[in-house]
């Protein structure tokens, strides 16, 4: 039976073959995204900024088509008609703010597709790691099965032999049914773990490739919730600047035809010029004025109060993989311990120098042992992709 006492080895972590990798499921996450379609829709309404700001004119002209005349009066014969054009005109600067404006807006449109795909992956790695957690401990599962239902069935032998009391082949039986159980409960979680990664992603299987390398560095400018927030505030003083630029409405430049005459008097042709330039007042500008500034103020606020959580969130996310690499290694003492007692203990047991509870309570302890190396090195891999994510490295 000593061919049993280490069948964990090989099968544990050994995880099954999948296409793809990080960068393909994070793909296949931001198709089924629905802030990911909006945020792509509103490219279209950032290009259509763009043609607005850069526009001849701040506004649609409008035709200006009238008609006088006193045939419900009188009737003495007057006449009037006239047709003219009416244009909205640019104030000095407000263009030129208007296209800054709508240039900062792109930008921080682009930075938002950014940091939105950096959640979605932070969202994807847990996913992931939960996964490949519950792959692992299947496996550990199924090893257990395997070796509680070798062991039942040498005990069973030695039953038949006489060697072993029939209380021993019912304590091994029911530690082999106890496996089983465990197992079932596995498979039942392992479900969830691959619906959960499929909403995600539409697929139950994930990549082959997702183990991360990382290394802690200091917090970037390019950080993608940090780029966000801060051309956020390059919107927000793009506002503030058009607001400064936009005292006023629109001035409009009419230009018009008349054609019209009096009672009984010959028609006669006239154009006109016209300028309309309404006055700035306080109680149009103040609101305008002050609520692009607040917005600048909250924007500024939120990229200081942004730049320390995230500073923070690293920081916790290095500690974090520091103590995993070490408490890695611990496990891996244990379980090599663990192993070596099982590998003595076994062959006492064969030899009939233990008895069986002996042996089940040190292969219990090196379960255990192998199911802590394994929850390790899987905790193990999700610190280095926390840190990762803390530092915004996208897949």
């Amino acid at each position: 039976m000593r061919h049993t006492v280490l069948i964990f080895v090989g099968l544990l972590l050994a995880q099954p073959a999948c296409a793809g990798n990080l960068r393909t499921a994070l793909d296949q996450a931001w198709d089924r995204n629905p802030d990911a379609r909006v945020l792509e829709a509103r490219r279209a309404e950032s290009d259509a900024q763009a043609v607005a700001a850069n526009s001849l004119l701040p506004g649609a002209p409008a035709l200006v088509v009238g008609h006088r005349s006193d045939q419900l009066n009188d009737d003495a014969g007057a006449r009037e008609w006239e047709a003219g054009v009416e244009m909205p005109m640019w104030l000095p600067g407000q263009r030129g703010a208007r296209q800054r404006e709508a240039h900062a807006g792109r930008s921080g449109l682009e930075a938002s597709i950014r940091a939105l795909r950096l959640k979605l992956a932070g969202e994807l790695r847990e996913t992931i790691w939960q996964l490949r957690a519950t792959q692992a401990q299947i496996q550990l599962d199924e090893a257990r099965v395997q070796t509680a239902e070798k062991l039942a069935q040498d005990v069973a032998k030695r039953v038949r032999a006489g060697e072993l009391a029939r209380t021993d082949l019912n304590l091994a039986q029911n530690e082999w049914r106890s496996a089983q159980a465990i197992l079932l409960q596995s498979r039942s979680e392992l479900l969830q773990a691959e619906q959960a990664y499929a909403a995600l992603t539409g697929d139950t299987t994930p990549p082959e490739d997702s183990a991360e390398d990382a290394r802690a560095q200091a917090l970037s400018d390019d950080h993608p919730l940090l780029e966000e927030a801060r051309l956020a505030i390059d919107v927000a003083q793009a506002q503030v600047e058009v607001a400064r630029q936009s005292r006023r409405d629109n001035p409009e430049v009419a230009l018009s035809t008349r054609r019209e005459r009096n009672a009984r008097e010959p028609y006669a042709n006239t154009v006109a010029l016209e300028l309309r330039l309404p006055l700035a007042t306080a109680a149009r500008n103040l609101p305008l004025t002050s609520a692009a500034q607040t917005a600048l103020t909250g924007a500024r606020s939120e990229y200081r109060r942004l730049g320390v959580a995230l500073e923070h969130r690293r920081q916790q996310a290095e500690q974090a993989l520091a103590a995993a690499d070490q408490l890695l290694a611990l496990a891996q003492q244990q379980r090599d311990a663990a192993r070596e007692n099982l590998g003595l203990i076994q062959k006492a047991f064969d030899l009939g120098e233990t008895d069986l509870f002996t042996l089940m309570r040190v292969r219990t302890a090196a379960f255990e042992a192998e199911q802590a190396y394994s929850q390790q090195q899987i905790a193990q891999a999700l610190a280095r992709a926390r840190l990762n994510q803390a530092q915004g490295v996208l897949p």
